[in-house]
């Protein structure tokens, strides 16, 4: 995972190594979006999620909205729910919840669009201009659960 040079917590990249990534690369192959994806773009797409994943554990208290590439890893990753929640406790200590359908309804499409702007601008503070590709953000949001 190349980009992942960029993180400079070396415990967290270890705890990024510990995800079955082959298991959710194949689930992404064999599932209707992810054959929206090249394999190319499945790869950045992954090694995205991965930057994603050390934002959020970087900014524990901020919702995060990924990209449409990244969010379907994230759900080829959630796909195996028992594994996810073991990972995100692993790498967080906590559990990752992932909330849907989020900026369908006009009341909440600014808070949506702001805190993808955010997640947007934490990957080129953190990572450089072009580490989260310019795609439409997703209709979810990512938060960890505290107490």
């Amino acid at each position: 995972m190349n980009n992942w040079q960029y993180i400079a917590d070396q415990t967290f990249i270890n705890k990024l190594m510990l995800i079955d990534w082959q298991a959710i690369f194949l689930r992404l192959i064999s599932s209707n979006e992810g054959k929206k994806l090249t394999l190319s773009q499945a790869i950045v797409a992954i090694e995205q999620y991965g930057l994603l994943l050390y934002l959020i554990s970087k900014y524990p208290h901020k919702k995060m909205v990924p990209n449409e590439e990244i969010d379907v890893i994230l759900h080829a990753h959630i796909a195996n729910t028992e594994q996810f929640e073991q990972d995100c406790i692993n790498l967080f200590d906590t559990k990752l919840t992932h909330v849907p359908e989020v900026g369908v309804r006009a009341e909440e499409r600014q808070e949506w669009l702001l805190a993808f702007a955010q997640t947007h601008l934490l990957f080129k503070r953190n990572f450089g201009q072009d580490a989260m590709s310019s795609s439409i953000p997703a209709c979810c949001e990512l938060l960890l659960s505290f107490g």
